[in-house]
């Protein structure tokens, strides 16, 4: 065997030592692996997400990433909400072959938005493949960001995943406009268990593979109590209170004014608790901080005292027989409860991530705006024509014209003093008869 055969068997071998070392090496990065039902009926149709904790004292993390190509995007965050987790975000790049790999800072239900204070390095054997998103990549600085932090000792680390509606989104750029995601799901990892020598995780059936059931739809856990919580409020401030409104005004029957007002009243309390609800059950700022839960729960505390001081106004005047002065604050309340009311429910379709909702609701709203506007100005403009009428002057002209008697002939006028029209006098107690 000539020396330059050995030294090809040298190198032959040598390479077949360094891959069998590297493929050792890497099965033996610790991780802790999660595989789930993606949003399809395909049993093939799953995503993964793989974490490594590297020991080495760093900001870092390794993770492998899997799921289907044929949605607009995919992602995964470490947190169990939207609302401050880091979301690393994945798209098909603008070629179509490899994949961008946005890190993004979730603030409630609405877009994330991508943060320059972390970085990720997309490593070897990512792309589309097979229709598949591969993602092998190392982030730097994402242990802890701006709102939210991972306990790397944890053995149950909160986890999220979603994917977007059906389609491809192909831009390099890690600002892209996504939309609203199609399902996803919650999950655990135990970064405990995934610490130790950094590289990127090796899944395979040996793999620690957690998850089981369908995937949420786009509409959350509680898809029917968020749509009975938007019916509640929906209908309370677009229809209920405008309702009972237009029953005094327009109407003026005063009982039905308050039964369909307490009615409204009792829409946005059962309204509030289902939202409270979804809240805590399915981790929506489960703090209930958020703009729109504070404002909702302002806007139940007025549409309380306003109820409260209408109600009050109304047994003082059935015993006195006189406007109760507390009712100027009623006036003041009801418009201002109503409004507030009107605008926390387009900041719910905000919060809820649902856009063609919440313009068809703004659409909605003005309509009703301006009818109910013109029905008040009409009847206002209705009683302006026929003040005159109701008055005791006029009153005394058609009562007395009617019994009046019948002047002909050549018969003179009556002198100042010798009688006349009748007049009648009408006092407190007897008030004259009113036009409509």
């Amino acid at each position: 065997m000539s020396v330059q055969s050995l030294y090809k068997i040298r190198i032959l071998v040598g390479l077949f030592l360094t891959t069998t070392f590297f493929l050792s090496a890497q099965a033996a990065v610790p991780a802790s692996t999660y595989v789930g039902r993606g949003t399809s009926p395909d049993p093939n149709d799953n995503v993964t997400v793989s974490i490594n904790v590297p020991n080495d004292n760093s900001d870092s993390l390794y993770f492998h990433f899997l799921a289907p190509a044929d949605q607009t995007w995919a992602a995964f965050g470490l947190g169990g909400q939207m609302a401050g987790t880091l979301i690393f975000v994945t798209y098909a790049s603008k070629d179509g072959n490899n994949v961008t790999v946005s890190p993004r800072i979730g603030t409630g239900h609405v877009m994330p938005k991508h943060t320059s204070d972390v970085q990720v390095d997309v490593l070897s054997g990512s792309g589309i493949i097979d229709g598949t998103f591969v993602v092998n990549a190392k982030c730097n600085k994402c242990r802890s960001w701006n709102g939210g932090k991972i306990n790397i000792d944890s053995t149950s680390q909160a986890m999220i995943w979603a994917a977007g509606s059906s389609g491809t989104l192909n831009s390099d750029d890690l600002n892209a406009q996504i939309s609203k995601h199609e399902g996803y799901d919650f999950f655990n990892i135990n970064l405990k268990a995934a610490t130790g020598a950094g590289g990127v995780p090796v899944v395979n059936s040996s793999s620690t593979i957690i998850g089981d059931g369908p995937p949420l739809d786009g509409h959350g856990r509680f898809r029917g109590a968020t749509g009975f919580h938007a019916f509640l409020m929906v209908g309370a401030f677009l229809i209920v209170f405008p309702g009972g409104l237009l029953m005094l005004r327009v109407f003026e029957k005063v009982w039905l004014h308050w039964g369909i007002q307490s009615l409204a009243l009792l829409m946005t309390i059962l309204g509030m608790g289902v939202g409270i609800a979804i809240s805590k059950k399915d981790s929506i700022s489960p703090n209930l901080t958020a703009p729109h839960q504070i404002i909702g729960f302002a806007v139940v505390g007025f549409a309380l005292v306003t109820w409260t001081v209408g109600f009050t106004g109304h047994l003082i005047y059935k015993k006195t027989q006189r406007p109760a002065k507390i009712m100027k604050g009623h006036r003041v309340l009801g418009p201002l409860t109503m409004g507030l009311g009107l605008i926390n429910c387009i900041s719910g379709f905000r919060f809820a991530g649902s856009n063609i909702a919440m313009i068809v609701f703004i659409v909605a709203m003005f309509l009703m705006l301006i009818f109910v506007g013109t029905v008040l100005f009409l009847k206002r403009r209705q009683r302006a024509r026929k003040a005159p009428l109701n008055t005791p002057a006029a009153a005394n002209f058609r009562e007395g014209h009617a019994a009046a008697p019948s002047y002909t002939g050549e018969a003179p006028l009556p002198l100042y003093g010798q009688g006349g029209i009748p007049l009648h006098s009408y006092v407190d107690n007897q008030a004259p008869p009113v036009y409509r």
